[in-house]
Formats: C-alpha cells, sequence, structure tokens
C-alpha cells in the first residue's frame, strides 16, 4: 500500500493517535500543577467574567468602565499583578453571559470551554447533513479540529471562536435548506461580533433577498432590546467609543496575531516605519473597496456564499489568528472524503499551525494571515470544482 493512501483503517489510526496525543498533553499538563497565567486555567475568561459581575450585580451602567473591569479581574485573579484583558463586546452579549457570575471563577471557565466544546459539536452535526466528508469523517473531523492548535486553545482559553464557528454553521445550514428567514435570522446572531455580523449582512443585502434582510432585521432588534436593558436606548454609541478604545489597544499589542487586512497593514506600518497608525485608513480603503467588489462577486452565483466566513475574517477591523479555525471548518465541509490530495492540504494546514503558533512571538510576524489566505484560495478552487464552469466573473444562468 502506497504511503500517502487513506484507508479507513489508517485513518482510524490517525484518529486515535491525535486523541490519545490530546488527552495526554491535558494529563500531564494538569500533573504539572496550576499555572494561574496558563490558557488552561485564566486564559483571556477573566474579562467575560469580570463583564458578566458587572451586569449580575446591576451595575451595567458601568459595563465600559475598564478600571472596574481591571479591578474585578485582579480581585479573581491576583496573578494577574495589575493586567486586565478588556471585555470590548456588545452589552447584550454581557447580559447573556451574567448567570456565570453566579458561580465561581474557575468552575465558570470550565463550563464556558464545556459550552463552547458543544458548541463545536454541534457545529459539525449540522455540517454532517450536507458533507460527505464530515458525515463519512466525523470522529477524524472533531479530533482534527480540537487539535489544531488555534482552536485548542481558543476552546480551553476561552476565545469565542467555536460560538462563531456554529453561527456560521447555522447559517449555512439554513441558507442551503432553503429557508430564507431562518438565514437572516441566523446570520443575525453573529452581531455579537458586530464586526462580523454587519459584514454578513453586506452579503444578504447583495443577495436582495427580502426574507433574509427580514430575518436579520428581527434577530438585530431583539439583541438591540436585550442592549437596552443594561445600557439603555443610546448604548450603541456608548459601545462604539468603546470598541475604539479597544481598537486602539488591541492593535498595538495583537497586530502580529491577526489575520485581517487591517492588523497586517498595521504590523507593517509598524515594521516600516515604527508606528502602525497611518496604515489603518489605507488597510480600510483597501478592504472596503475588496469587500464592495466581493459583494458583488457573490451575489452573482449563490453557489459563492460558501467563501463569506473566509471574506468576513479577512474583512473584518481585528481578526485575530484563533478565528482561522472557522475558516478551517468551511473548507472541511467541501473535500472529498476519498481524496488523498484533501488530506494532505489538512495535514499540511494542521503542521503549520503548529509551526506558525510556536513561532509567533519569537518572530513577530502575521504567520497565520498567510493560513487564512491559503484557505480562501483552496476553497475558491474546490468551489469552482464543485458547481458548472461559467468562468470568474459570469452571471449564473437565467431561470426559464
Amino acid at each position: 500500500m502506497p504511503y500517502y493512501e487513506i484507508t479507513e483503517a489508517r485513518l482510524r489510526r490517525i484518529t486515535l493517535a491525535l486523541g490519545v496525543g490530546l488527552l495526554l498533553g491535558v494529563f500531564f499538563y494538569l500533573g504539572a500543577g496550576k499555572r494561574e497565567n496558563s490558557s488552561f486555567f485564566q486564559g483571556d475568561f477573566p474579562a467575560f467574567y469580570a463583564a458578566a459581575e458587572i451586569v449580575w450585580t446591576g451595575r451595567g451602567a458601568d459595563l465600559y468602565d475598564f478600571g472596574l473591569q481591571r479591578a474585578l479581574e485582579n480581585r479573581h485573579w491576583p496573578d494577574l499583578g495589575g493586567g486586565y484583558y478588556v471585555y470590548p463586546y456588545p452589552p447584550f452579549f454581557a447580559l447573556l453571559l451574567s448567570p456565570f457570575a453566579s458561580l465561581s471563577p474557575l468552575v465558570a471557565k470550565g463550563l464556558a470551554s464545556t459550552c463552547l466544546f458543544t458548541a463545536l459539536l454541534v457545529a459539525l452535526a449540522l455540517a454532517r447533513k450536507s458533507s460527505a466528508f464530515v458525515h463519512r469523517h466525523f470522529l477524524f473531523s472533531l479530533v482534527y479540529l480540537l487539535t489544531f492548535v488555534p482552536l485548542q486553545i481558543a476552546i480551553v482559553g476561552v476565545q469565542n471562536t467555536a460560538l462563531s464557528i456554529l453561527c456560521f454553521a447555522l447559517l449555512h445550514w439554513a441558507s442551503q435548506n432553503g429557508r430564507p428567514l431562518l438565514t437572516g435570522l441566523c446570520a443575525s446572531l453573529l452581531l455579537y461580533k458586530p464586526q462580523f455580523g454587519a459584514i454578513v449582512f453586506l452579503y444578504l443585502l447583495g443577495r436582495g433577498r427580502r426574507s433574509e434582510l427580514i430575518g436579520w432585521s428581527f434577530g438585530a432588534l431583539v439583541m438591540y432590546f436585550l442592549g437596552t436593558l443594561v445600557l439603555g436606548v443610546s448604548w450603541p454609541l456608548i459601545w462604539v467609543r468603546a470598541a475604539f478604545r479597544f481598537g486602539d489597544i488591541n492593535f498595538t499589542i495583537n497586530d502580529y496575531n491577526m489575520i485581517s487586512i487591517a492588523g497586517v497593514m498595521y504590523w507593517v506600518f509598524d515594521a516600516v516605519f515604527g508606528v502602525g497608525a497611518p496604515g489603518l485608513p489605507w488597510a480600510y480603503l483597501l478592504s472596503v473597496t475588496l469587500l464592495a467588489f466581493s459583494v458583488w462577486y457573490v451575489r452573482r452565483d449563490e453557489h459563492r456564499f460558501v467563501l463569506v466566513p473566509h471574506l468576513a475574517l479577512l474583512f473584518s477591523p481585528q481578526t485575530l489568528f484563533y478565528d482561522v479555525a472557522i475558516a478551517i471548518y468551511c473548507l472541511m465541509r467541501d473535500l472529498r472524503p476519498s481524496d488523498p490530495s484533501d488530506f494532505k492540504r489538512l495535514a499540511a494546514i494542521w503542521i503549520y499551525g503548529v509551526i506558525a503558533f510556536l513561532l509567533r512571538d519569537l518572530v513577530s510576524f502575521p504567520l497565520f494571515s498567510l493560513l487564512l489566505l491559503a484557505i480562501l484560495w483552496l476553497h475558491f478552487r474546490r468551489m469552482n470544482e464543485l458547481i458548472p464552469v461559467r468562468g470568474f466573473l459570469a452571471s449564473p444562468p437565467q431561470s426559464p
């Protein structure tokens, strides 16, 4: 048997090896003792817990008081040593998180990681209904994603990548099943990260399907109402001011961890000229231009809608490397279950993820942005293989 041939038995061994490696890694990590600043015991969860506590204790008006966020986080995690993680999400998301504040920080974090794992599981279950690859290799797909370093860290450290994967999975499922109202409603769920929700809305607007727009508007209205329970009717303005303050901090700290055009452009200007901010107007101009073109391109053939998650990651002002797992999940849905080349691509992506993670702090270069572009290109090629070839700019055939 050639070494590159993928048989069911060989795939089961690969899956088992990855799964055992994951479990052993967790076991030995726990055996080494508690490490306060690790993703396992802390991660980015202090920001979410502080926001939950602020709302839970009736101090919603102070949600974006960064000094209060700092004080609460350091009270629960003294090892932060005065540092803190900013909560920049809309107030309705803090309201939904607020019950976590009724639990101890460690228990709440464990529950949050469990919820994220469940979100990934549900997303794969939805993909299994329409994807031959995920249907045939469900366990492999799950273990592969769980051991892909950025997503593994996101789940353990309570970044919300798995939740975004679930939202995009629901959007794809509703769209594939011809449920336009539900498609719009599922798209509105991405407003918990407004940059994603707004970009996806533009693609729905380009499609021009009234029911989708009604569904999105209804979902957005519900989230607006939930936000008023925390910060009143003017909460969007309050949130925007906080988001801009956070954005300045995030670009400074995480430019090399970003995979968006804006993040990479900030890094380039910082590396070349010593200051990144002057690159942002050019980055936003390029992003808006490409976004407008892509909306026009996607609307001309409904099959191209599968590219929207990748494009949302690329055009969002700030997208961290964890979210490249969203692109991998979307690509995985369209892989062939028996194609050795597709398994080679997955292997290359997985290995690159490990290497890029190990090198990211050492080289301070946005390595994962290259991975996003590669996955976008792979999915673009696969999309064109799966649909009739009509040319890059061709319109779909008219219905009789």
